[in-house]
């Protein structure tokens, strides 16, 4: 009997062994140039001018330098590929209960990223940046984190590489959702809230509002300031960087061998976006085409939260990165590195830019873009968990929420779509969001 991805009625998938050993070099495939890192006075960043701030590897790649300009494929070293069998590859399932709680006749499938040891996608990239730092010979990365996942999973990294890790946490996580704070500490990070009191920029928001709330574009600039005083230290960045959007391929390549493996065609992607790193890596094989995907070609969209609509109403420009114009400036969609989202338990998505590789993909129309308010969101994980027993990352909720709006959309046109997203974190360190939401406390 041949294979079946479906080995009950819920069908997970056998774990399998790790069968992606490079990443996908988007960069050398696309038709149009990726726009390179600006300085402040407009001239096109060099090597030499990112290397204070990243690790030299991270510098290269970002600067697409030998063989990242030109290689469709990058090797991922045996170190990282250590790393990463302890958790990949992950499951791609169908949703069978969310189907059936939907009334939907078509078919849903979702990859699972939540599954690994700090409950995202983020090791990803913090496994091979934190590895970069070794073997340069580095003693610190130094990093902002929103709702905490990212942080999570480079004190777990650093922490495999016995180096030091310090992270400037959103003050409104760091207040909200201590849970992920106490897991990067477990890891021995120093955590810290976002605005904080250890550096100049921090201590005059908190002057101005001693209850800021901080933001990603606040915990960066953060990380940049604290960064300038340690020689022996490096900004590592869960997003924004080209860098994080070339690990994050693994999801991706892992996802087009088993959609091959069981004959899977989807005709809708769907994937979060807060800098959007995870959904980029999501959707390679398709934006690559063959050999990487030799099938029809879905809709890709990126979904948003509504309020930090940056896709769907931002402009595509050169930007800093921080709210404090210290790092190098990336063409990007943007809502200005001023703006201050409303606080919302997604912390992941507070953050006033995307990713310089979406961004480029969406301005060419490669994908699509799409928003959804935190109701709709928390309302779609909770029929989610319902239906299927897995408690999304309010993030990954906004992914489900627009699964949910295709599916009425299909039934309006007689249709039977199939529609896969990928489900990029786990909700139980969300709880308190949850509860707060549903007004159980």
């Amino acid at each position: 009997m041949a294979h079946s991805l479906f080995v009950n009625e819920y069908g997970t998938r056998p774990s399998g062994t790790l069968s992606v050993a490079r990443w996908l070099n988007l960069a050398a495939l696309l038709p149009w140039s990726l726009p390179l890192p600006q300085t402040a006075e407009g001239r096109q960043c060099e090597i030499e001018d990112l290397n204070s701030i990243y690790t030299e590897e991270c510098s290269r790649l970002e600067m697409l330098a030998g063989e990242y300009g030109r290689a469709p494929e990058i090797s991922i070293p045996p170190a990282v590929l250590e790393q990463y069998a302890k958790y990949r590859p992950t499951p791609l399932r169908r949703a069978r209960g969310f189907e059936k709680a939907l009334g939907y006749e078509g078919k849903i499938f979702f990859k699972r990223e939540d599954g690994n040891p700090t409950g995202s996608h983020k090791p990803n990239t913090a496994v091979p940046q934190a590895w970069y730092a070794k073997e340069q010979g580095l003693e610190e990365l130094i990093t902002d984190t929103g709702a905490g996942q990212w942080g999570c999973a480079l004190a777990w990294a650093t922490r495999a590489c016995k180096i030091r890790c310090t992270v400037f946490m959103t003050r409104g996580s760091y207040k909200n959702k201590p849970y992920r704070r106490y897991l990067m500490e477990m890891m021995g990070a120093h955590v810290f809230g976002s605005p904080s009191e250890t550096t100049k920029s921090g201590r005059r928001l908190l002057a101005e509002d001693p209850s800021h709330e901080g933001s990603l574009g606040i915990g960066m600039g953060e990380a940049m300031e604290a960064l300038r005083s340690r020689p022996n230290a490096r900004l590592a960045l869960g997003c924004m960087s080209y860098y994080a959007a070339l690990h994050q391929t693994v999801i991706g390549l892992e996802l087009a061998q088993q959609l091959v493996e069981d004959g899977v065609e989807p005709d809708v992607v769907i994937g979060c976006v807060g800098g959007g790193t995870n959904f980029t890596g999501f959707i390679a094989p398709f934006v690559a085409g063959p050999p990487y995907w030799n099938g029809q070609q879905p809709r890709l969209l990126a979904v948003e939260s509504a309020s930090i609509p940056v896709l769907t109403r931002g402009e595509y420009r050169y930007e800093h990165a921080d709210a404090f114009a210290l790092t190098r400036m990336v063409k990007m969609y943007t809502l200005g590195r001023a703006f201050l989202p409303e606080r919302m338990h997604a912390g992941g998505l507070r953050y006033h830019g995307k990713s310089p590789l979406l961004s480029l993909l969406l301005h060419h129309k490669r994908v699509d873009a799409a928003a959804v308010t935190t109701d709709d969101a928390f309302n779609a994980g909770k029929l989610f968990y319902e239906a299927e027993g897995i408690l999304a990352a309010p993030e990954s909720c906004h992914a489900i929420s627009q699964v949910i709006t295709e599916v009425t959309d299909c039934e309006k046109r007689g249709e039977k779509k199939t529609i896969l997203f990928c489900l990029s974190g786990t909700g139980y360190l969300d709880l308190a969001g949850y509860a707060d939401h549903f007004k159980l406390v």
